[in-house]
């Protein structure tokens, strides 16, 4: 206990510490244990901050406990490189301020754990799937995945840890998603697909039949197993039949070499959610969040953007806002919040869609359109005041942070 009570006075002075009297004061009003605790604690956050600086796509939760001259970390981690880091620091910091050399606790689990064994993929069962910010119904929805979406699983149990093609790691009811192994997953993926092209709709249990299988909305993907003259026969991640109207449907393949990704055609494909509500965590065409709206009209052409406004606006090219929005084309991202002033950082959160004459469509209690022109009916002061940058998609696909259904690795079989 002396060498942790001596050690408690070199904190500072080993790690560079400015604030020598300030340590000094809390180490005297806390126990040794509890001052140790949080000085490692506070390694534990350098290294996330590091490795994880977006907790919305990688995982670094990681727990530090000293106690009988033994430090135990506890904790899951996606990045191994940042679990060696901490150890090779912590075992460090021990080696130079304790007299005797001191045992770390490995207790940090990699994911995907180990408890899922071989079925660390999955695919979305339902037409709409909520992905929550911890594993229980009353979680902040933090976003949604549509039936057919490829996802990775992390974490079991009754809720399922999962990361979306996007990136972003949720969580959602175990009953939502068909977990696989990487054959059964590669023989779904490879396997020939539909695509539900339009807002709304019903897959049904025959062809001609009022009976319902499951409702459908746009972007929802299938399985094809044949076809009828007026219908696709189709089956589900979890082997259910169904039967989906043609004309409300595409082959996916059909799909993907029809795509012609122009600003006027995002423009307009945009304006088929007028109306939409918003729905904090929405990406689907029942009810959409901003971001959520971006990311459907885009992945509606064959493009995977990031979920948040605030990811998305640091993809594609920036464009100049200056000369009355002259360098805007009909198809950019705008995005709006706070610039940084005042050693406050930067803070977006909300993006609308440029469709051109100063215009743009976006997601605001409604799908609407407003205009960046003081003199339109339709002109949007609070928003236009708060504009802070503008991004360009079309033209920078496979750059950083825009994918597609073909070149996304979640597409694709895995190797």
């Amino acid at each position: 206990m002396k060498n942790v009570i001596l050690s408690l006075s070199l904190i500072a002075i080993l790690y560079g510490c400015s604030q020598t009297s300030s340590t000094s004061k809390v180490a005297a009003s806390q126990s040794p244990v509890e001052s140790f605790d949080k000085f490692f604690q506070s390694v534990v956050d350098t290294v996330r901050q590091q490795f994880v600086p977006d907790r919305r796509v990688n995982i670094f939760d990681v727990k530090i406990k000293y106690a009988d001259d033994k430090v135990t970390l506890k904790g899951v981690t996606t990045l191994a490189e940042a679990k060696t880091e901490l150890l090779n620091r912590m075992q460090e910091f021990l080696n130079r301020i304790l007299t005797a050399n001191k045992n770390i606790v490995d207790s940090i689990s990699l994911l995907p754990e180990q408890s899922l064994g071989d079925e660390t993929f999955g695919v979305v069962t339902l037409s709409v799937a909520s992905m929550r910010t911890s594993g229980e119904y009353s979680a902040e929805m933090a976003t949604q995945a549509l039936l057919g979406t490829p996802v990775k699983i992390l974490q079991s149990g009754s809720w399922l840890r999962v990361q979306t093609p996007d990136g972003y790691i949720s969580y959602t009811y175990a009953g939502n998603i068909k977990r696989m192994n990487k054959q059964q997953f590669n023989e779904w993926i490879s396997s020939p697909k539909i695509i539900f092209t339009e807002n709304y709709g019903f897959a049904y249990t025959a062809p001609n039949s009022s009976d319902a299988v499951s409702d459908m909305v746009a972007g929802n993907m299938l399985k094809l197993e044949d076809e009828t003259e007026q219908y696709y026969k189709v089956s589900y991640p979890d082997g259910r039949i169904a039967y989906v109207d043609k004309k409300q449907s595409k082959k996916s393949d059909e799909w993907i070499s029809s795509i012609n990704l122009t600003g006027d055609n995002i423009a307009d494909y945009g304006k088929r959610f007028m109306g939409v509500p918003y729905l904090w965590g929405g990406t689907s065409s029942k009810a959409l969040d901003c971001s959520g709206f971006a990311k459907t009209v885009y992945f509606m052409h064959g493009v995977i953007l990031q979920r948040d406004a605030s990811q998305q606006c640091y993809t594609g090219q920036p464009i100049d806002l200056s000369d009355d929005f002259k360098n805007l084309k009909t198809g950019d991202l705008l995005f709006f919040g706070s610039k940084a002033q005042n050693g406050r950082k930067e803070r977006i959160g909300h993006v609308a869609i440029y469709i051109g004459n100063k215009q743009f469509i976006h997601e605001a209690t409604q799908v609407k359109i407003n205009s960046l022109d003081p003199s339109a009916a339709n002109y949007d002061r609070y928003n236009t005041n708060r504009l802070v940058r503008a991004s360009r998609i079309i033209g920078n696909i496979d750059t950083k942070g825009i994918t597609t259904v073909e070149s996304n690795e979640f597409y694709q079989k895995q190797q």
